[in-house]
């Protein structure tokens, strides 16, 4: 199975290391198959991904101008747009970790200090939230043309949302 968005697709829209080049592959087929999943359904996305050169798949993967429902011209950027901003997140959060014999490991020098889990959790909420606001136009785009798309049902459609932190608490100085 081919990846809906490649590595040099991924670089276009926002890079990632050179060096974590090996593990994209495995990162995009798990956004793919856990995120895009959720938005699309398993059908669609399977068609998707057995298909992704027919005219009506095409519309959907890529940058595509349409007439919303108050007869303005939009366009939305593409899945995979929204797939290498999920991408992203996720190579955020798991690229400072190695797995070694004796278990995972950060690799830490004297020339470089790594980001606290504070900021990687900003960081994977922000591209998260980028993604998501992506998806908002195809998700319009699919529901005024479901004709096209069989596969699709808008009444079924998952729409992740974003996790709340909950143990975070004001507290009044």
């Amino acid at each position: 199975m081919a990846l809906l968005l490649t590595l040099a697709q991924q670089q276009a829209v926002k890079k990632i290391s050179e060096n974590n080049a090996v593990k994209y592959n495995q990162l995009a087929i798990e956004v793919e198959d856990v995120e895009l999943r959720d938005l699309l359904g398993t059908a669609l996305l399977q068609d998707l991904q057995a298909n992704p050169t027919s005219e009506a798949n095409i519309k959907l993967l890529d940058a595509y101008e349409f007439t919303d429902c108050n007869n303005n011209n939009v366009t939305h950027k593409g899945l995979r747009y929204v797939l290498a901003y999920f991408n992203y997140a996720k190579y955020v959060g798991s690229s400072f970790i190695a797995d070694t014999f004796s278990g995972f490991r950060q690799k830490i020098t004297p020339e470089s200090e790594s980001i606290g889990e504070g900021t990687m959790k900003r960081l994977q909420l922000e591209n998260n939230k980028i993604a998501m606001r992506s998806w908002e136009l195809i998700k319009e785009y699919l529901d005024l043309n479901y004709t096209n798309y069989p596969l699709w049902n808008c009444t079924k459609s998952k729409n992740p949302t974003m996790p709340k932190f909950s143990f975070v608490r004001k507290t009044k100085y």
